[in-house]
């Protein structure tokens, strides 16, 4: 029902306006409330965009309630759906601004550039006309609506500065540190600023619009993502929503698994079973059945132990077929820095144990020096310098099937040098000792057309005798591996992950916008081979990490011996070199932290 003010105000129009009708004001009035409490309707009937019947939901829901927490599956269309929302709101409610947050800003920037601008304008007339501009540079990414609302990009970190929203949605929010939520984007919330309140002149009918709480409206809160394990503080949030909605009732959470794709045919089962096929198992249930998976207390190692360890920006590449045939130097090779220490660290299968799941996986570790500096209030005024030990870099990680001994030996060849190695650790079990026996020889590598020099171990007699070559170097450290071994790397590499001084490439998502960003011939590549190329470290380190969390473990009650074993048909490959490499890098911090020329000696009488 209009009140008195709303009754008179064609009048304020000039006779020649559509609006000075009475009749037509009315209708503007009735059309306008009628698609802000039925979003959808406005979406179908103004927009034009055809809506399945979980999307009219959403859209529904999205528009009454302050926070919604929308946890969905690979290709159930959430962007498509978050991107109509934003549209939808900036055009029916002015001067909004919806501020879209993600943790890299080519993920929040595919909702501008992919969906509004390349899917909902082109079929949309009426939206191509409420829009005024788009801005899509690198450093600006903005949609301006010609009623003063507005759609901005943000990325999610510590320099998120300066912006306000009435609605602020965190696109793929478990990938954004809990800590920029709370103390950088949640400040940018903001009320609507409609215009109508401030109008002084519906007082004279007896309206007050300025001071009726019925019209204030509370900033939104959107947060879209797939699901995180149960040890992410996303649990917290779905917990807390659920309470909100059965209590003050201004929440609301929602799911979907892939099912929703089926259902629709977003995607075809085809597809799925190949995307199956190519996920690992903890993957494919987090970002397709949406299964937010609770860590078994069995667990050695969790994702939040592991996820602050993944810091590390830049991978390495071994050199490839091309550059080598030019005699092109490795264009990814990393320099190195002082005092730094490479180390190559394999755990070897072979041809005849490839089917119970096993791999040999070779791991680049960079060892880096650090130390910190105090200022000492001592006689000579002279500062104080502690050494920490090695930082651990991890920037490169290859699992394959395992092969026949000679093309392994070839391969550890490739990439110990590719990588400027200094150490080779080796698994001498199982087999693994025949792959020594090749290294510690003259080797040639028909694929690059070269010779390799002999090796020889450096820290067990009997396995240095095996193999004889005059000028071999020493730079093999070979491992046979017990119960109380397997216990000591197990107990060092969670102690070298607590402590932070280990750094795992980052996530998935954020390497692919460092990909986009950084590479050309990522963004154009049709076959999918060089994409394939690019992102396999970082694939290898999501591989990693699944595998260690799914590692369980055993306490011997008499010896205090830990044993850490798979479950189903998950492997530790990866987890097996990596804490190999690690240990090793603990017996060279020996070496460095006895170094105690900074000191002087006294005698200490008790």
């Amino acid at each position: 029902m209009l009140d008195k003010y709303q009754k008179v105000i064609y009048k304020k129009f000039p006779q020649n306006s559509w609006l000075s009708s009475k009749e037509h004001c009315e209708r503007l009035f009735e059309w306008t409330t009628a698609y802000r409490r039925n979003l959808p309707l406005f979406v179908e009937h103004y927009l034009g965009i055809n809506l399945y019947w979980y999307q009219i939901l959403w859209l529904y829901l999205l528009n009454i309630f302050i926070t919604i927490v929308i946890i969905a599956g690979r290709a159930s269309a959430k962007s498509f759906v978050i991107a109509v929302f934003a549209c939808a709101k900036c055009i029916l409610y002015p001067n909004t601004r919806v501020v879209i947050v993600s943790g890299t800003k080519n993920q929040a920037s595919l909702i501008v550039k992919e969906k509004i601008q390349k899917e909902l304008m082109p079929r949309s007339e009426n939206l191509r006309r409420e829009i005024e501009k788009i801005a899509t540079s690198a450093h600006d990414i903005e949609v301006i609506f010609r009623n003063g609302s507005s759609i901005v990009v943000v990325v999610g970190n510590e320099n998120a500065l300066g912006y306000r929203g009435t609605v602020l949605i965190y696109e793929e929010f478990k990938r954004i540190p809990k800590h920029i939520i709370d103390k950088v984007i949640m400040p940018f919330a903001m009320t609507r600023n409609a215009e109508f309140r401030g109008n002084e002149e519906c007082e004279k009918y007896g309206v007050k619009y300025k001071d009726n709480k019925e019209f204030n409206e509370e900033p939104v809160n959107i947060y879209i993502s797939s699901a995180a394990p149960t040890s992410h503080w996303m649990h917290k949030l779905l917990k807390d929503t659920v309470k909100s909605k059965y209590t003050d009732n201004t929440s609301c959470m929602l799911a979907t698994d892939y099912s929703i794709t089926l259902k629709h045919n977003i995607k075809t089962r085809d597809y799925l079973k190949k995307a199956k096929k190519g996920a690992d198992p903890i993957t494919w249930r987090e970002e397709y059945e949406n299964e937010m998976l609770k860590e078994n207390s069995d667990a050695y190692f969790t994702y939040a132990l592991l996820n602050k360890n993944q810091v590390n920006r830049q991978a390495f590449y071994p050199r490839i077929t091309e550059d080598i045939k030019n005699k092109r130097k490795n264009p990814y090779a990393i320099p190195k820095q002082a005092g730094e220490i490479r180390i190559l660290s394999c755990d070897i299968a072979f041809v005849e144990r490839a089917n119970k799941n096993d791999n040999s996986c070779f791991t680049c570790i960079r060892a880096l020096p650090e130390s910190i500096k105090y200022n000492a209030d001592n006689i000579d005024g002279k500062s104080i310098e502690v050494k920490n030990g090695y930082r651990r870099l991890v920037p490169y990680i290859e699992a394959s099937p395992g092969s026949d001994v000679d093309k392994q030996a070839i391969r550890i060849k490739q990439l110990f040098y590719d990588f400027e190695a200094d150490y080779l650790v080796l698994d001498t079990r199982n087999g693994g000792i025949l792959v020594y026996d090749r290294l510690a020889k003259v080797l040639y590598d028909e694929e690059r057309n070269c010779e390799y020099p002999a090796w020889k171990c450096m820290n067990d007699d009997t396995i240095a005798n095996r193999v004889r070559v005059e000028g071999a170097t020493e730079n093999i450290y070979v491992i046979n591996a017990s119960a109380k071994f397997n216990n000591d790397i197990a107990i060092a590499l969670r102690g070298v992950l607590n402590s932070k001084m280990i750094d795992l490439l980052v996530d998935f998502d954020t390497a692919q916008d460092i990909l986009r960003k950084n590479i050309p011939e990522y963004n154009v590549d049709e076959s999918g081979d060089v994409m394939l190329f690019y992102e396999r470290p970082y694939l290898e380190t999501r591989a990693l990490i699944n595998e260690m969390v799914s590692l369980e473990y055993t306490k011997n009650p008499q010896t205090g011996v830990i044993q850490l074993y798979e479950t189903g048909s998950n492997t530790k490959d990866r987890y097996v070199s990596l804490a190999y490499g690690s240990y090793f890098i603990g017996l060279l911090e020996q070496d460095l932290l006895s170094d105690r020329s900074e000191y002087d000696y006294c005698c200490i009488i008790d």
